[in-house]
């Protein structure tokens, strides 16, 4: 076929196409994305995901007017659940970097992984994005109940706590939507002590004031090995993680509970030794979370972050050292340090049973599971042509050989 007719051929596919359109009521893909104002990507998720119906003429994909309509009454009203963030408005993005499995937003942030995703979702509209740095977890939850935080990345405490809160506010419903780092048991955490002091067993505790911080996953944890020792009467003092590190300077304090990287800082710096740190419990993990109707309502900005998440989480894995630096200028710690405490964390975003398990160590009614929903990872690791997810948690031991 020559030229001439090679585009006597296109145009007149262009007119039976054209032709089709007027005769059938249907629209172009572009005018869909213009009326519902979206993205081709989200509008590629609608049609696997929600049968959104649609057809192909030629390499053009068209829709019917009147079922796009029908459609879109059904499973817009889903999306209005919770209010719309529109063009020039703020995403506020909430974290925390007491503790080396929450730093993944910090990586996103650091090197604009967010916004570049945002771009790729819809360009023409400029979303502000706000980032909420908190002290702790349980000041993200807060933020989250008043709606002024959308995602977050907390530990595996607060996401209990927070569930926990769900029951008695009804219009508050958090949501797991992908892990942060996490580690096996005997790693993450300890209860450090001067490296002159030996201890055998736990009964020996009893004689020493014990350092934790207030209400947080730390005294969890110690609470909950003392009385599975049945050992309910120590002397447990408050103190921040800071302080407790200084006193172990100073040889002023006895015993301390830690975790990532001043775990790894007390060992460097050889203030003192890790004890007992499988018996403190389950390991640790952060999780990604949203407010279940806030995130139907804004998928795309869910995908995108997840997406994010997931490269940050790429970047912590292949590039540690890169990693390491950036951290280390943030917190001061010996890039030594940083690199010791990244490579301790499993930098997964997929979502196993055992996790979950994890998660119902905090929640002592047991009255129901944790919420989670893979839906969103899963899109959002196929976009980023990842191996697929299974539409459950993974059952079984962590695959050593399979990241997300």
């Amino acid at each position: 076929m020559n030229r001439i007719e090679e585009n006597a051929h296109h145009l007149t596919a262009r007119r039976v196409a054209h032709m089709i359109k007027d005769q059938f009521n249907l629209i172009h893909i572009s005018e869909v994305m213009n009326e519902l104002d979206v993205s081709r990507s989200t509008i590629d998720r609608w049609r696997k995901t929600k049968q959104l119906p649609s057809m192909k003429i030629g390499k053009e994909i068209y829709f019917d007017k009147n079922e796009v309509i029908r459609w879109y009454r059904q499973f817009g009203q889903v999306r209005q659940a919770a209010p719309i963030l529109n063009a020039n408005q703020t995403l506020t993005i909430g974290y925390t970097t007491v503790s080396t499995h929450m730093w993944s937003p910090h990586i996103i942030k650091e090197f604009g992984l967010l916004e570049e995703e945002l771009r790729r979702v819809n360009p023409k509209n400029r979303i502000e994005i706000k980032w909420h740095k908190a002290k702790d977890g349980m000041e993200l939850v807060k933020g989250m109940i008043a709606g002024t935080i959308h995602l977050a990345t907390f530990g595996d405490y607060a996401l209990s706590v927070s569930h926990t809160i769900s029951r008695l506010l009804p219009d508050f419903r958090p949501i797991l939507l992908a892990a942060g780092g996490k580690s096996a048991e005997g790693n993450g955490f300890g209860m450090v002590v001067p490296m002159s002091l030996t201890l055998k067993n736990i009964s020996e505790l009893a004689t020493l004031p014990i350092a934790t911080t207030f209400r947080t996953n730390a005294e969890y944890r110690l609470k909950k090995m003392l009385e599975s020792y049945h050992m309910t009467e120590l002397n447990i003092i408050h103190r921040s993680i800071e302080e407790s590190m200084e006193s172990l300077h100073q040889g002023k304090l006895s015993a301390s509970i830690m975790w990532e990287p001043f775990l790894s800082l007390a060992h460097y710096q050889r203030v003192g030794k890790s004890i007992f740190d499988k018996e403190l419990g389950l390991g640790f993990m952060a999780g990604v979370v949203a407010d279940e109707r806030w995130a139907l309502a804004h998928e795309d900005l869910v995908v995108a972050y997840l997406k994010a998440h997931l490269l940050a989480n790429r970047l912590m894995r292949e590039q540690p050292n890169k990693a390491a630096k950036f951290f280390s200028l943030e917190t001061g710690f010996p890039e030594e340090v940083i690199h010791r405490s990244i490579s301790q964390i499993r930098w997964d975003a997929a979502l196993y049973e055992s996790d979950l398990t994890r998660l119902s160590y905090f929640d002592s009614t047991r009255q129901a599971d944790i919420a989670y929903n893979i839906a969103y990872l899963r899109i959002a690791a196929q976009e980023l042509r990842l191996p697929t997810l299974p539409v459950h948690p993974i059952a079984g031991a962590w695959q050593q050989d399979h990241y997300y």
